[in-house]
């Protein structure tokens, strides 16, 4: 078949247009991949945070735990054989001293006294009689000496039975708080049997056991405090330390005496002694700022002017519901409070002031105020 002229020109533009379309292919360039992001090279420097404390005088103190104890107590018993009549006070009462608690059968005692005073009476006039005959010259001495005894006997009967009277009614020897009644209404004592216990609270005592190592601080007479279960302080002074040690703990019995003027207290509860020492520098921080060494030595870490790490051993002072004291460390000092366990003593690290840096007049407490948020994400 013979071709014509159009189609001649068909195939030569089809030949053209494959010939760019596979030049364009080979020459066209590959498509530039995207580069990664360049991170930037952190520090090697690592950065911590830190506060600045300063020192302040404190007053350490020894602290004794003990209990509290009445001044003095006294376990009331009768005197006499009889029946509980009237009870005139109850436990738990407060009674001052001759006040009467309770009242025991006196049986037939007040009529014999009364015939023991007659007789007392009979005695002293015959004695008088007997001495102004002895004075005339109408009796000897042997009559003036058998009146004589005659009265003396009287008037011990009379002293005996008023004596037996007056146990009769049971009277607080001194003021302070019923305790343990042993008796109701109607019961029958026999003499020496117990009946109600007497707590004097003021002043109130605070007896411990010292250790051998305190005893040098502990003066009879000298000042202190005391701490009870409420946690309130009270002031004092040491009325007694033991001269013999415990034979079982090795420890010595220490009394402290506090006024009272409410006059009642619990008897047996926990309380301490505060003894005070002499006045120190320390600083206050929370114990999250405290840490060990490698040789378990208690200490903190702080940053040095050079920007250096520094390990402090330091040493208890003072500790309080909120924080401690301790000292050993230099004043002012900026201490790690975040990041202290990534950083060891000697390494250059960064510091950075979460808060602004406080001056001298301003408190340790106020230091402490401001770091607790901070110090309990230590370690993190």
């Amino acid at each position: 078949m013979q071709l014509e002229r159009g189609h001649f020109i068909a195939i030569g533009a089809t030949a053209l247009l494959s010939l760019w379309m596979l030049t364009g292919l080979l020459s066209s360039e590959p498509e530039p991949q995207k580069s990664a992001v360049v991170q930037p090279v952190a520090s090697d420097v690592f950065a911590v945070q830190v506060e600045r404390y300063h020192a302040q005088s404190v007053t350490p103190e020894i602290i004794i735990h003990g209990q509290t104890a009445p001044n003095r107590s006294v376990a009331l018993t009768s005197e006499l054989s009889g029946k509980v009549i009237k009870l005139h006070k109850r436990e738990g009462d407060f009674v001052k001293k001759g006040q009467l608690i309770i009242e025991i059968d006196p049986q037939d005692k007040p009529q014999m006294l009364k015939m023991a005073q007659a007789l007392q009476k009979q005695r002293e006039l015959e004695h008088k009689a007997n001495l102004k005959l002895v004075g005339q010259g109408l009796q000897n001495e042997t009559k003036l000496a058998q009146s004589e005894s005659q009265l003396a006997a009287a008037q011990a009967q009379v002293k005996s039975l008023q004596v037996q009277l007056n146990a009769t009614q049971v009277r607080a020897p001194f003021s302070g708080i019923l305790e343990d009644r042993k008796v109701e209404l109607g019961t029958y004592l026999k003499s020496g049997n117990g009946i109600i216990s007497l707590l004097d609270f003021n002043p109130f005592i605070i007896k411990a056991h010292a250790a051998e190592k305190d005893l040098i601080h502990l003066k009879q007479g000298s000042p202190a405090k005391g701490r009870t279960l409420d946690e309130n302080i009270h002031n004092g002074f040491i009325r007694y330390v033991s001269s013999q040690a415990s034979s079982a703990s090795r420890t010595f019995a220490v009394e402290l005496e506090i006024a009272n003027p409410s006059e009642r207290q619990n008897d047996g509860t926990t309380a301490d002694i505060l003894v005070p020492l002499g006045s120190t520098s320390a600083i206050f921080i929370t114990p999250a700022l405290l840490s060990l060494n490698e040789k378990g030595v208690m200490g903190a870490k702080y940053v040095a002017q050079d920007q250096q790490v520094v390990f402090a051993p330091v040493t208890l002072v003072r500790a309080e519901s909120n924080g401690i004291w301790v000292s050993g460390l230099p004043n002012p000092v900026d201490l790690i409070v975040v990041g202290q366990s990534f950083v060891s003593p000697g390494e250059k690290v960064r510091a950075v002031f979460k808060e602004p840096i406080l001056n001298e007049h301003d408190t340790a407490k106020q230091n402490l105020a401001t770091n607790e948020a901070a110090a309990s994400s230590n370690g993190k």
